[in-house]
């Protein structure tokens, strides 16, 4: 079945051929084409060729080859392979089949590619040589159990221990001097609020880029907003509040990255392709696959595929996901489920049995009884589904038992809850895992889950049953047994670790104008030895990079102060600042992610009046800067009517906005330069109906100014709320505006600050109310309004479109002056084109676009007007 090569370590080729002969065209698929051969079907196309990551992890076994090597030898493995299997098919649907494919997703983790395809290009790649299967992608993912409520006390509890930290025995590994400390969990779960003060100061997001520490589906910002239920599994994983020293997590010494894939209904949960996306970016985060130190040691999962009492996904391409993970040293924890006492099925892929440890499945006892712990009564029972060869310890599930009945953690921004749960399990076992991968950090994820496996505390019939696994989990008593043959680090002996505990910000207020940045960096050595020598490397969003060197005396236990000398940019919008830390001489630290540190902010372009929007081609981020601290609803454009020359409108949608009430959204100006003399103004049209009388229901809006470029906003120049922003005197329920009358102009007065350079903040603050729209803004000098680029947007006019190879752009007299002319991709990417002129007419050369929709920009002495074009 497998076919060898002799094992190299930079080249190990292990390929599972699933078929031979003609593709597969799967029946389901079949009939889907047969009934409705006219539209596009949304596909998944399996190769004959895969790399067999169960074989592959043998291999390393066998050879003894390191933690750090297997990973690296993993995902260079899957990803030569997906690019050699998947290239043809790829070539075939970016040629001939361009017009009959749309929606492709490529996958290498999994060797896959999932599209939505017409029959014609279904046949087409059915007919490849390299494809296995086509099937019908529609696989269907469950959410997180319902989360089963407890009327307990929430409170902080100053110096406490919860008591199923010490079910597990985790006070005898802390006793030894294990927290965690340097070690990374992956909370594949709902999203977390990362500012929680059980775990912030760890969120990795603290010392790299924000990219490869939370991969979101529904938000790019780290969140709760979904639910507190991730909030709440990454608190029994990692928190403690230093405060009270209020202990709620296992490995509250350890560092952690997050995702928020998983919802608490079924219509909200992102496809399941997405969710391998999910599982892939582990592998992966930072892009480059030569590093391994942006791998998490443990991912957690509390959330299922799906529960039909069969043996999907028994074999096949998830079942290559789960063994790719473990092949790459990952420990990857998932919940047992919700389902029992007496149910019929185990979840997926809860149910898969690769061997008695993948997955490690973890039902639930409460540690509040008496010992010895009762199984929860909604603790999922065994047997799985799928087939086992000879062990009868294949069939049984779940794996282990822990915590999970009446469990107080991590709750809300800065709460507690306690609540019930496999999922409130399965983080017990994954911050074992963190202790144990401290201790052994030479050990793959593999070898801590057989240590845990192994040695769990046997409760109910003797020996391994359904009901309890092998049996409740003791962490000190699997590090006894990796210790027999393996030597532990010493937590209390640490050689070197250099530490950046804190650095100035570039930007008071994550603002700033300026250009130039000298920064002080505060150095903590944790380590025994002194450190006299640092090298530090920074730099300004990837390209402003500066080198400086230091040399003293820094004690153990000191802390520095240093100042790094300036560092210059040219380039505004998002920025951000790294900084690197090194011992001089010395590579092995105890924790490598603490000599970094990550810092982010905004540089501020400036604008002379007059300074316009109709917001008729979205909210441009050149122009505005978004302050969405929440990541949920904030600012952005919608359709709405009522105003003569535009249809679409800045809003706030507050009577809809969750999860919190009272937060704050705001949009920032440019830096505008005001004149010297003449009245300035700022005018908009506004439009918003209060929905009752409740005042606590009465959403807000403020203007605000800065004359220090965002450092503050300490001028409230508008501020109106209720009756007083109410643009008529009815109230309706999610209110959109539809007449003239549904609209009032404000108008403001700026002539204070002339001569001066200031910031205009737009700021709503939600009470869950009713919907904020403004429109037509304008801050100018003088008492003549300037004209809207929108009314210009019909002096310009551009032919043949949809064109094939040349577009034709003509403009009126009444455009002053064209600055500039550029072409921007959907995605907001400018494209490289050529440009000849004729007088008033320009000529685009298109031959070498793409076929798709483009925009072309035009920077007129009013403002930008943008026309949409279609490239055959």
């Amino acid at each position: 079945m497998f076919e060898q090569t002799k094992f190299v370590l930079t080249s190990i080729l292990v390929l599972a051929t699933f078929t031979s002969g003609f593709t597969q065209v799967s029946a389901a698929l079949q009939e889907r084409i047969n009934s409705d051969s006219d539209s596009f079907q949304r596909v998944r196309i399996e190769f004959t060729e895969n790399v067999d990551c169960y074989a592959l992890n043998h291999e390393f076994k066998q050879n003894r080859i390191s933690v750090n090597e297997r990973a690296k030898t993993v995902i260079s493995q899957l990803q030569n392979q997906a690019e050699l299997s998947q290239e043809t098919v790829l070539n075939l649907i970016e040629g001939e089949l361009q017009n009959e494919v749309r929606n492709v997703q490529e996958f290498w983790i999994v060797n896959l590619i999932v599209l939505e395809a017409t029959t014609d290009a279904i046949d087409a790649l059915a007919q490849l040589p390299q494809v296995a299967l086509m099937d019908i992608e529609e696989s269907t993912f469950i959410p997180h159990d319902d989360v089963i409520r407890s009327e307990t006390q929430n409170q902080r509890s100053p110096g406490g221990t919860e008591s199923g930290l010490e079910a597990i025995n985790a006070p005898a590994m802390w006793a030894l001097g294990y927290t965690g400390r340097g070690r990374m969990v992956y909370d594949y779960d709902t999203g977390v609020w990362p500012t929680h003060p059980a775990f912030a100061d760890r969120f990795l997001a603290h010392r790299f880029p924000m990219e490869q520490c939370w991969y979101g589906f529904f938000s790019d910002v780290p969140n709760g907003n979904i639910s507190d239920h991730g909030t709440h599994t990454l608190g029994t994983m990692a928190g403690l509040v230093e405060e009270t020293n209020d202990t709620i997590g296992v490995a509250f010494g350890s560092y952690w990255i997050a995702n928020d894939f998983v919802t608490s209904t079924v219509e909200a949960l992102p496809p399941i392709t997405d969710m391998i996306g999910a599982f892939q970016w582990a592998l992966n985060p930072d892009g480059d696959g030569s590093t391994t130190d942006d791998i998490p040691d443990v991912i957690n999962n509390s959330w299922r595929w799906r529960d039909d009492p069969d043996t999907v996904q028994c074999a096949g391409y998830v079942v290559n996901l789960m063994n790719a993970i473990e092949a790459a040293g990952i420990a990857n924890i998932f919940s047992g489920g919700n389902s029992g006492p007496n149910n019929s099925t185990v979840n997926a892929p809860q149910r898969i049995n690769t061997s008695e440890i993948n997955t490690f499945s973890v039902g639930s006892i409460n540690a509040n009884s008496a010992y010895p712990y009762p199984i929860s009564n909604f603790s999922t029972q065994g047997p799985t589904q799928c087939d086992y060869t000879g062990d009868i310890a294949l069939e049984i599930h779940p794996e282990v038992v822990a915590p999970g009945q009446n469990v107080r953690s991590a709750w809300g921004l800065d709460e507690f809850n306690t609540i019930s749960g496999t999922s409130m399990a399965a983080p017990h076992v994954s911050g074992a895992i963190l202790l144990l991968k401290e201790a052994f950090p030479y050990l793959s994820g593999e070898d801590l889950m057989w240590a845990i496996y192994l040695t769990a505390i046997d409760f109910g019939d003797v020996g391994e049953d359904n009901i309890y696994g092998r049996g409740l989990i003791d962490v000190y008593a699997a590090f006894q047994y990796l210790s027999q043959s393996n030597t532990p680090v010493d937590p209390n002996v640490v050689p070197w670790d250099l530490a950046i505990t804190s650095a100035t910000h570039p930007a008071i207020g994550g603002i700033t104008c300026e250009n130039s940045f000298a920064i002080s960096v505060l150095v903590t050595n944790l380590g025994d030895n002194a450190i006299t020598d640092i090298n530090f490397e920074y730099t300004i969003s990837g390209t402003a990079t500066a080198t400086e060197s230091w040399s003293g005396n820094l004690a153990p236990g000191a802390s520095e102060t240093i100042v790094l000398p300036a560092v210059t940019t040219n380039q505004f919008g998002d920025l951000t600042v790294d900084i690197n830390a090194a011992i001089a001489g010395q590579t092995a630290e105890y924790d490598t992610y603490n000599n970094r540190w990550h810092m982010t902010f905004n540089r501020r372009t400036s604008a002379s009046l007059p300074f316009t929007d109709d917001f008729n081609y979205g909210l441009s981020s050149n122009d505005w800067l978004l302050q969405n601290h929440d990541g949920s609803t904030t600012w952005d454009t919608i359709q709405t009517a009522g105003l003569e020359w535009t249809g679409t409108s800045l809003s706030v949608q507050a009577y809809n906005y969750l999860p919190k009430s009272g937060q704050k959204d705001g949009l920032v100006t440019p830096e505008l330069e005001i004149p010297a003399t003449g009245p300035v103004w700022m005018l908009f049209d506004v439009a918003y109906q209060k929905r009752t009388n409740n005042a606590l229901s009465h959403d807000t809006l403020q203007v605000q100014v800065s004359t220090d470029c965002g450092a503050t906003f300490s001028v409230l120049v508008y501020n109106k709320a209720g009756d007083d922003l109410s643009t008529n005197d009815t109230t309706q329920l999610n209110f959109m505006p539809e007449t003239e009358w549904d609209w009032r102009k404000d108008s403001i007065d700026l002539s204070a600050y002339a001569g001066q350079n200031i910031l205009v903040r737009i700021e709503s603050t939600n009470r869950k109310g009713n919907n904020i729209y403004i429109d037509d803004l304008k801050i100018f000098s003088g008492n003549q309004e300037p004209t809207f680029v929108t009314e210009l947007d019909k002096e310009v006019s551009i032919y043949p479109n949809p064109t094939s190879n040349i577009l034709n752009i003509e403009v009126s007299d009444k455009i002053e002056s064209i600055n500039g002319l550029r072409v921007l991709d959907v995605l907001g990417k400018e494209i490289q084109v050529n440009f000849s002129s004729n007088q008033s007419r320009f000529i685009l050369s298109t031959e070498n676009l793409k076929p798709g929709l483009y925009f072309l920009q035009l920077d007129v002495e009013q403002g930008n007007v943008v026309k949409r074009f279609i490239k055959h």
